[in-house]
């Protein structure tokens, strides 16, 4: 079986229950190869990791060849707080659809007082937005650090490369390596997946030690300091336990969730990732509607509102406040445990502050 993103290190990020986000019901290809490696320990097998790589080696034996290992010192203040043991948080915004960026310059605006970094989405679910790219920097000219992102599914691997390249030229410094929404099957987009999220992060890596992923210098090496997502409530665990590892040793340094419903469920698993020298800013969701909810349940792979939480917001009297009060609960416990909180508030920019000073965050 083969996976249909053309992914060798997969399961990639999306993978929900072991199921396939692009194929509906078939079973991950790598779930399935998991499970028939008996000899497989609890966390990361280096071995077996070794065996998914073969099937892209030719393409990729540039990139295999040089060191995974980063320097955890970088020009970014994000990296320095982290890296301190700092709690920070980070705060989303999606570029316009179009050029006009008044609501966008206006909602880091509104974020910066309270945020260490702002995330700028790239082409979030698969729809046309202003690039990443451009975003970051107008966020930067705002006094504000931005986490740039990169999506494998719109580029391919040059297209990726010379992007970094103008990122760190720009003087952006903080990067999301992801994997990229799947676009709806009647989207006219061309899927391109050239490379894995693991692998982009390893392409960056070795950016930062001055060398394209040919092994050609590039001279002087960028600085950035490289994150990855995380699917901490994903079951099973261990394959997605597995591919965290992979990403750290590919370069990671830090990983921001999907939205956490369940804090004591993810709790162990948070301290899981950290244990292997990683960084955790779990992400919160702000669910201001049951409309929002019906959407995620219906239409977001590898996320699910549990039914208490369903139930709370369709039988509450204001919608938004019960929404905020669930979100500073489970702030106050991600407090507890991780190094960092990412919100989402899905608009409602002025409610995710709320959030975050209620919860004595800020």
């Amino acid at each position: 079986m083969s996976c249909p993103k053309r992914i060798a290190h997969g399961p990639c990020g999306a993978m929900w229950e072991g199921l396939c986000e692009v194929e509906g019901e078939q079973p991950c290809a790598f779930v399935e190869l998991m499970a028939q490696e008996s000899s497989r320990t609890k966390g990361f097998d280096k071995g077996f990791a070794h065996n998914l790589s073969d099937a892209n080696a030719e393409s990729d034996c540039a990139l295999q060849s040089l060191s995974p290992s980063l320097p955890d010192s970088t020009s970014s203040t994000f990296a320095k707080k982290l890296n301190a043991g700092q709690f920070v948080v980070t705060g989303e915004v999606a570029p316009p659809h179009g050029v006009n960026c008044s609501e966008m310059l206006e909602s880091i605006r509104t974020w910066k007082p309270v945020v260490d970094a702002i995330n700028i989405t790239d082409n979030q679910g698969a729809t046309l937005h202003l690039s990443s790219l451009a975003a970051s920097r107008m966020a930067l000219d705002e006094g504000i650090e931005s986490i740039f992102q990169q999506t494998c599914r719109d580029r391919n691997r040059l297209a990726l490369q010379s992007d970094l390249l103008a990122a760190h030229t720009l003087g952006l410094r903080n990067f999301l390596a992801v994997t990229g929404d799947n676009p709806p099957h009647d989207a006219s987009v061309r899927r391109m997946f050239d490379l894995s999220s693991t692998q982009l992060l390893q392409l960056a890596s070795n950016l930062n030690k001055g060398a394209n992923m040919d092994g050609q210098s590039i001279g002087e090496p960028t600085t950035f300091y490289l994150g990855a997502a995380a699917f901490l409530d994903v079951e099973p665990w261990d394959a997605q336990l597995a591919r965290i590892a992979q990403k750290i040793e590919a370069g990671a340094r830090f990983f921001q969730t999907q939205a956490i419903m369940d804090i004591d469920k993810v709790a162990p698993r948070i301290e899981q990732v950290q244990a292997l020298g990683a960084k955790v800013i779990p992400g919160v969701l702000l669910l201001k509607t049951p409309r929002v909810i019906t959407f995620i349940n219906n239409r977001l792979e590898g996320l699910h509102v549990p039914e208490v939480l369903k139930r709370r917001i369709e039988s509450a009297d204001d919608f938004l406040a019960e929404a905020i009060d669930i979100a500073v609960e489970q702030a106050r416990m991600i407090a507890e445990v991780a190094d960092g909180i990412h919100i989402m508030p899905l608009g409602e920019d002025e409610a995710g502050i709320e959030v975050i000073k209620r919860a004595g965050i800020r």
